[in-house]
């Protein structure tokens, strides 16, 4: 048996509750196939530990963010609203996380457009 459905079974999740995830099955997509597609995607230059993999700028221009990936599989992204800052970052091994690190409104966007990217890079 699915283990969704055991879970319904087993009174865990209500019908109701499932029947809403639609967003958060489309977020689990996403981190799938965008960590999927960085682990084809950035390359690490000998001597290298740290890659920038990352940069966007708004149509207006205003908004800036930039990100930069490490060998052990840390996404970190900054961006220049109110002062350049670090918004957030997430270990793209740990699937977890990444699904977590969504819940950050600061971050979500340009962690979704990031993997996005890598999706469109590896396609």
């Amino acid at each position: 048996m699915n283990k969704l459905a055991e879970m319904i079974c087993n009174g865990e999740i209500l019908v109701e509750d499932l029947a809403n995830a639609g967003e958060l099955i489309d977020r689990a997509r996403l981190i799938r196939d965008g960590v999927d597609a960085s682990r084809k995607t950035l390359v690490f230059p000998i001597g290298q530990t740290k890659v920038r993999c990352y940069h966007y700028v708004d149509s207006a221009g205003e908004y800036e963010a930039w990100g930069f990936v490490t060998w052990d599989g840390t996404f970190s992204c900054y961006c220049n609203w109110c002062g350049n800052h670090q918004i957030g970052e997430v270990n793209l091994f740990r699937f977890e996380d990444v699904f977590m690190a969504f819940e950050d409104e600061e971050f979500a966007n340009d962690l979704s457009r990031f993997l996005r990217e890598q999706i469109e890079k590896s396609s």
